[in-house]
């Protein structure tokens, strides 16, 4: 079963370290933030005489700056910063029981008699990489020139709503930015019939964080309780690809923050036919993505690999 496509992404290489290569040498080969978000310090045909002194990811910026300007109507370049929520509850209890009883027995329920994987809240590992990712992003704005995302958006779920405020409100706050965020329900985790995987009602959105902004499709009751059954990988990342359409395609933004999920991350990659790879709890990444709207909707049969078709090298 296939899916319509709008918009072909693609991960452009040659501006980041690969994030993949990196992975390999860390512990579990996952993932971890980077110095300056593993930016490689290379010139741009864009560089001036005038801007000899700037910082690599000012170069960067201005770079990301003219290809937009210089890009066809039908093709926009995004700095996508993904982040991995922190440690969650559920983790915790992952990590206690291990995988198989954890897949078997634990998921299933919403807690124990001790804590509560449900939705899952942060922990206080969860809670102090959080925290560490907000202050490696407030020295990476303030030392490294690193641009403060243009929009925030946040997954439903608790963890992401959590981690999205520890990370990015003081620094949104101390840049005279607007801590605004807006859950997007398409960029939550991956269905998976785990506790962890559903979320609270609309309301409860409202009234814990009455500073985000919440989509219209963000129902009062969660879409996917009741469900016996995962989310295919192909039903998921459709989920991302139409994400990403409605991000290209309404947001003008171009450095645009994403709080998400393990399985998300892996998704959003696949989407945008970027590298393989794991990421660690309370991790931010960044990606240049080259989004193309398509003149007509094409229909993706698995297996076919269109945006090979479509995007140059």
């Amino acid at each position: 079963m296939g899916h319509t496509k709008k918009w072909i992404f693609q991960a452009v290489p040659g501006y980041f370290e690969s994030h993949a290569d990196i992975a390999k040498q860390l512990p579990n080969e996952r993932f971890i933030t980077q110095p300056r978000l593993a930016l490689l310090s290379r010139e741009y045909p864009t560089d001036t005489e005038d801007m000899r002194n700037d910082k690599d990811w000012e170069r960067f910026a201005n770079h990301v700056r003219s290809l937009n300007r210089d890009a066809p109507a039908n093709v926009s370049y995004k700095v996508l910063y993904l982040t991995r929520h922190g440690f969650g509850y559920h983790n915790q209890k992952h990590r206690e029981v291990g995988t198989e009883a954890w897949d078997s027995y634990w998921s299933l329920l919403k807690g124990d008699d001790k804590i509560t994987w449900f939705d899952s809240f942060l922990n206080k590992e969860g809670v102090q990489q959080a925290e560490n990712l907000g202050e490696f992003w407030r020295h990476g704005v303030a030392a490294d020139g690193m641009p403060i995302p243009q929009t925030l958006y946040t997954s439903p779920l608790a963890r992401c709503l959590q981690t999205t405020e520890i990370v990015f409100s003081r620094l949104m706050r101390t840049n005279g930015a607007l801590f605004c965020p807006v859950v997007k329900e398409q960029i939550r985790e991956r269905f998976t019939v785990h506790t962890c995987d559903l979320r609270r009602p609309r309301t409860w959105i409202e009234q814990n964080y009455p500073g985000y902004t919440i989509e219209a499709n963000v129902t009062e009751e969660d879409q996917f309780s009741g469900q016996t059954r995962w989310e295919t990988r192909d039903e998921h990342n459709a989920r991302k690809q139409e994400a990403l359409e409605q991000i290209f395609s309404s947001d003008q933004s171009e450095f645009v923050s994403l709080t998400v999920h393990s399985f998300a991350i892996e998704a959003i990659l696949e989407v945008c036919n970027g590298e393989e790879f794991r990421v660690r709890e309370g991790t931010s990444l960044a990606l240049l993505v080259r989004g193309e709207e398509c003149s007509a909707p094409i229909a993706e049969a698995n297996g076919i690999d269109v945006a090979a078709t479509l995007i140059p090298n």
